[in-house]
């Protein structure tokens, strides 16, 4: 399950991308999300108000009307419905929204604009063909703002710290030190204490390591973290769970598993391979991958989507394996296209293991 702060920071980067009216993007990025976001009526905002602009009106209908159902108050979702009535020819229900927006606000523009319109093209029979032709409906839908360049954000943040960095920086220096305040207090403040049973004689384990290797391997997750190389941490968290370390440590150990972050596209530049995995599923626990392939026998439910993904097919030239996959969220897949994936490895004893995908992009867009 996505934390809230995952959620945010997903629905923030699509707000930005709409803004900078990258709507097609604003889209790709929030259709697959639909289950993580199904109560929030921003999201169907978001995702109606572009469809708008690509010219996709079933699917404005359908977010849009979401998005009212969740929040019956939120006048830019009206007035986007009231741009997919006037596209339909549905003038009276066009008429209705736009009058009931202006009773709450006499002052609201867009409302004002529609009315005219009305008045302007339904004098001839063909007025509003003529009106979306010009692309008239522009003036209608509700304006996505303005996105402020992150470098310009900077300037500007960077001109009003500039004159407290001097004190910062002397206060830090007299307060912290010179090693400086880990940067993930809550891995740091997990220790290895000298009561600690470091070794387990009795338990049959997959990795036999000296008491020296098991505190190296213990400190080495905690700088892995440090340097937020949260994959490589949690597989070196899984050897410790399947070495002879003590059963203190592999409760410290397990400690760790809550802070991994789940990886996105933009942060995820590297991954283990397939044939690494497959070498060890119970070594990669936990951890994510990051795939190119093509997926088969899809099936589709209320709660999840499964399907077959042929790892390293992409391309139709090599076929590394095939491992069944699950996602809990919505997302238009289609046999005939190549896709990536972010998931996390799930052993299923043996060599066998499967994948239950976080993200997943169509190739090539």
């Amino acid at each position: 399950m996505r934390s809230s702060r995952e959620k945010n920071t997903g629905l923030h980067k699509a707000e930005r991308l709409f803004k900078e009216k990258k709507f097609a993007e604003t889209i790709r990025l929030l259709e697959p999300q639909v289950f993580t976001y199904r109560e929030n009526p921003k999201f169907y905002y978001l995702l109606g108000v572009s469809c708008l602009y690509m010219g996709d009106y079933a699917g404005a209908n359908s977010y849009l009307k979401r998005s009212i159902q969740l929040d019956p108050d939120r006048t830019e979702s009206l007035l986007g419905l009231a741009v997919v009535h006037l596209k339909r020819h549905e003038i009276n229900e066009s008429l209705r929204i736009w009058l009931e927006v202006l009773e709450e606000d006499p002052k609201n523009r867009t409302a004002r604009t529609g009315l005219d319109v009305v008045k302007k093209y339904s004098r001839t029979e063909d007025g509003f063909e003529t009106f979306f032709d010009s692309r008239g409906e522009a003036s209608l839908i509700p304006s996505p703002g303005f996105y402020v360049p992150v470098k310009l954000r900077i300037l500007i943040l960077v001109v009003i710290a500039s004159g407290f960095l001097a004190a910062g920086g002397i206060f830090l220096w007299n307060h912290v030190g010179q090693g400086g305040t880990p940067s993930r207090p809550e891995i740091a403040d997990v220790r290895i204490e000298q009561s600690d049973v470091v070794i387990d004689t009795e338990f049959r384990a997959v990795y036999m390591l000296s008491e020296g290797e098991i505190r190296r391997s213990f400190e080495e997750i905690k700088q892995l973290f440090e340097k937020y190389e949260d994959n490589l941490a949690r597989r070196e968290i899984n050897r410790l769970l399947l070495s002879n370390a003590g059963r203190m440590i592999k409760d410290k150990v397990g400690l760790f598993i809550p802070y991994i972050r789940t990886p996105n596209f933009a942060d995820f530049p590297e991954s283990f391979s397939f044939q690494e995995v497959m070498s060890s599923p119970a070594l990669h626990e936990g951890c994510f991958v990051r795939w190119k392939g093509r997926i088969s026998n899809i099936k589709i439910t209320d709660k999840e989507i499964t399907f077959d993904f042929l790892a390293g097919y992409h391309d139709q030239k090599i076929l590394e394996g095939i491992v069944p996959a699950r996602m809990d969220f919505a997302a238009r897949l289609d046999p005939a296209f190549a896709y990536e994936i972010i998931a996390r490895i799930v052993p299923k004893g043996g060599n066998a293991l499967s994948l239950k995908i976080e993200s997943i992009h169509e190739l090539g867009l």
